[in-house]
């Protein structure tokens, strides 16, 4: 690039991000910088380009033969240079290359503007060229110019028909003073032209019709006009009025009579039009021709040509009110719905994004997540977002985000792919909620519990381009699993999704009214229910209500929860209530299971603090009233609650470090028939109530976390002594199997149902029966030994049968 003056860095990079479509030039035409609207516009680089001559960069597309865009706007520019002076230029049509195809252009239109920058001296610093992408409405206004042409060429070949007759009739009123047998030669002649007018006019598939006079009488009506008016062929020589006796007051009668007044031609598209057709009066659209007839100078009659638009025409209303209908559910929604085209950009955002962020339709074409997205997520998040959208496949995404005060919030985003009508991938509608809530309250039991976070997945998803948006908001509702309805207030009658009636085991058809619904919800809620009901009816309030439902089908006891708008009529009166309903059984029963968690693990420490306690006492009252006291019993009892108490904490902090990410395994090489022996003495110098019988093996050296594998077979250990009888043997066996060493414990205890094994080395998973509820415990030793044998590369099973004991084994 030639040496110039140019602007500051800080000037250039402030450039690139202002929000509008420029180059930035120096005064001999060469590339400073790009705003970033224009990369994205023009498939462009900003490092490829900064430095070029602009029609080196951007050069005109070969193809085009007489391509004059570089000319037009090197011009312009030379204009500004000259005389210091913003040019406005036409429409110029200047291709860009297509990133796909860098040997193809795609066809574009612009609106450039140039404008002179100076310096404080008056001299030309650099000048912006900045451009107004065109290119959707000149290819709109071509094609309907392009549709204007090709009627007006069918109206030229129909002019030229109705000149061709009227020049036939010339021609007859010329022969009349000629002879008799050249009168019946030319009168034939005529007799033909006519037939052939009125064969190319019957046999047009394009329905046709010729009126004579001012009454405006059918001479020809061909098949197509037949079909299209709903008559037959008795209506030739009956006046309009009389053929048709629906068309009197409509608009089309006043447009044909002018064109019989005035002799202009006349285009009406998209005209309604109410016909009889069997009996039965139907509105139809259509584009309508109407061109007089002559006979010599005066009009003698008219032409009339009518095509049928009806189904183009009705599916442009239905989108219309289908797209007003998912505006107003989505903008009156609580649920975060956005749209998010095929190259990742969003395209809308409903009013609970605004509420929320501050975001608005307005801003989308400037918004970066990166100043949004917490630091800690944004690199994760993204990388799956790029992930998903080049598999073009439906995500879930749990993150954080600034919201409107300055604050950060969890949301949870679900994905889903849109397609348009061939089946092609064009984005996602995604639909969000606000977790912090539910994320401050799981964090609050975590060092207790952090895998009891089951998020509520269930989201009300309303989607849609404006095309076909009711079915879309459909299809966000299913891959929310929601079922939605809307109940009538006055009727008692409910309108419910498929969804809704499978939830509650309803007919899949035919009419469902409140009281079938109602038979459902468990009767201790039933008052709960239909107070919710009396008040939206009422007052209009909004509803929102969780209840349990017996399934009129199944049986099966499950936790809905309803959540409602109430809608008014034009009297202010509520008439209708539209409503979602999402299940929350799980959810229900997390909540359940973390409480009941709750309540043991309390129960559980209370105990040894309680004898702790007790032995203290002990040991204060003994002191005081005995002058030589010997407290080593009482502390060895303090000991073994202390170490009871630290086993379970440490039970609680292993599985929140293994399911943090934060547990470490610390190998080195051991022999772990060794490690056997040792715990099995240490247990027999512990208990007295069990006989320890060890079958040791030769040494088997393994290169594995000493202390984590001493833990599991700890808990094998304790396990059995639990749960087998006073003064049974527990047999514990160390063997070589292929290469790897496989450790058991076998007990003769009450054993384990077929049943309870699969989910025996679950979280916080117990056997529940008579005799287990009376043994104290988490269900978390067995869970923890899992993991660790699993983040050994080992396996750990059960073999057990009912009344015959369990063996416990693990290999690594």
């Amino acid at each position: 690039m030639p040496q110039s003056k140019i602007p500051s860095f800080e000037t250039l990079k402030a450039l690139e991000a202002a929000p509008a479509m420029f180059l930035v030039l120096s005064v001999d035409f060469y590339i400073l910088t790009a705003s970033d609207l224009f990369l994205q516009a023009t498939n462009s680089n900003r490092e490829n380009i900064i430095g070029k001559y602009i029609f080196d960069a951007f050069s005109d597309n070969p193809s085009i033969k007489d391509a004059d865009g570089e000319n037009n706007i090197l011009a312009s520019l030379k204009y500004v240079v000259a005389h210091g002076k913003t040019h406005l230029m036409s429409v110029q049509r200047y291709d860009i290359v297509d990133s796909n195809h860098p040997d193809k252009f795609i066809v574009r239109y612009w609106e450039p503007t140039h404008t002179p920058i100076f310096t404080e001296d008056g001299e030309l610093f650099y000048i912006i060229q900045s451009v107004n992408n065109v290119t959707e409405q000149i290819l709109s206004r071509l094609d309907a110019e392009q549709s204007r042409d090709d009627n007006q060429a069918n109206l030229q070949q129909v002019d030229a028909l109705n000149k061709n007759l009227a020049s036939a009739h010339d021609e007859l009123i010329a022969l009349n003073i000629s002879l008799e047998s050249d009168v019946i030669n030319r009168t034939e002649e005529l007799l033909a032209s006519e037939r052939k007018y009125r064969n190319v006019i019957e046999h047009s598939p394009v329905a046709m019709q010729v009126f004579r006079g001012k009454d405006m009488t059918f001479e020809i009506v061909n098949d197509a006009m037949l079909q299209f008016l709903g008559k037959t062929s008795d209506i030739i020589g009956k006046s309009l009025f009389e053929g048709v006796p629906e068309i009197v007051g409509q608009p089309i009668v006043e447009a044909l009579y002018g064109v019989y007044n005035t002799g202009k031609p006349l285009e009406i598209y998209a005209e309604k039009v109410d016909l009889v057709r069997d009996g039965v009066k139907t509105a139809g659209y259509y584009d309508v021709i109407y061109r007089a007839l002559y006979d010599h100078d005066q009009v003698a009659g008219v032409l009339g040509i009518a095509i049928d638009v009806t189904p183009q025409v009705l599916a442009r209303q239905t989108i219309v009110e289908s797209e007003a209908r998912f505006r107003n559910m989505a903008e009156k929604s609580d649920i975060l719905i956005s749209l998010i085209d095929d190259k990742g950009q969003l395209e809308y955002l409903n009013n609970a994004w605004y509420i929320l962020t501050g975001w608005s339709d307005s801003n989308l074409q400037t918004f970066n997540w990166e100043n949004y997205l917490h630091p800690d997520d944004h690199a994760d998040i993204m990388q799956r977002f790029f992930k998903v959208f080049e598999k073009q496949q439906d995500f879930v995404n749990e993150f954080r985000l600034l919201d409107s005060d300055g604050n950060y919030r969890w949301i949870r985003l679900r994905g889903t792919t849109r397609l348009n009508t061939e089946g092609d991938f064009i984005g996602y509608i995604c639909s969000g909620i606000d977790i912090t809530d539910e994320k401050q309250h799981f964090l609050e039991i975590e060092y207790i519990n952090k895998a009891l976070v089951h998020a509520n997945d269930q989201l009300v998803n309303a989607n849609l381009r404006l095309i076909d948006s009711e079915e879309r908001l459909l299809t966000a509702f299913d891959a929310g699993e929601l079922g939605s309805c809307t109940l009538d207030l006055k009727t008692g009658k409910a309108d419910m999704s498929v969804r809704y009636r499978k939830q509650y085991g309803l007919p899949l058809e035919d009419d469902i009214s409140w009281e079938m619904v109602l038979e459902a919800v468990e009767p201790e809620f039933l008052d709960e229910v239909n107070t919710v009901l009396h008040h939206a009816i009422e007052f209009g309030t909004p509803v929102d209500s969780t209840y349990a439902i017996k399934h009129l089908i199944t049986g099966e006891r499950r936790w809905m929860r309803v959540v409602g708008k109430v809608y008014q009529d034009e009297e202010g009166i509520n008439e209708r209530v539209n409503a979602v309903v999402m299940d929350v059984t799980g959810q229900k029963e997390d909540e359940q299971r973390k409480n009941d968690f709750i309540a043991m693990v309390s129960h559980e420490l209370k105990t040894p603090l309680t004898s702790i306690k007790g032995y203290i006492q002990l040991l204060q009252h003994k002191t005081k009233n005995i002058a030589a006291f010997d407290g080593h019993s009482f502390v060895d009892k303090i000991q073994i609650q202390v170490k009871k108490m630290n086993t379970m904490i440490n039970g609680f902090l292993n599985i929140s470090r293994l399911e943090s990410g934060k547990i470490q395994l610390n190998k080195s090489n051991f022999d772990l028939c060794a490690l056997a022996n040792d715990l099995k003495n240490e247990y027999e110098a512990l208990i007295t109530t069990h006989q320890i019988v060890y079958s040791p093996c030769s040494e088997f050296w393994v290169h594995a976390d000493e202390d984590k594998i001493s833990l599991v077979i700890n808990n094998l250990l304790s396990n059995a002594v639990k749960y087998s009888p006073t003064n049974s043997k527990i047999y514990l066996q160390c063997e070589k199997v292929n290469q790897q060493v496989v450790l058991s414990v076998r007990d003769a205890g009450t054993g384990i149902s077929s049943d309870d094994i699969p989910k025996l080395f679950d979280r916080y998973y117990r056997v529940q029966n008579e005799k287990t509820n009376i043994i104290s415990g988490f269900g978390i030793g067995l869970y923890l030994s899992a993991e660790i044998i699993e983040r050994h590369g080992g396996k750990i099973w059960v073999e057990s049968e009912l009344g015959t004991g369990s063996t416990f084994y693990f290999s690594i």
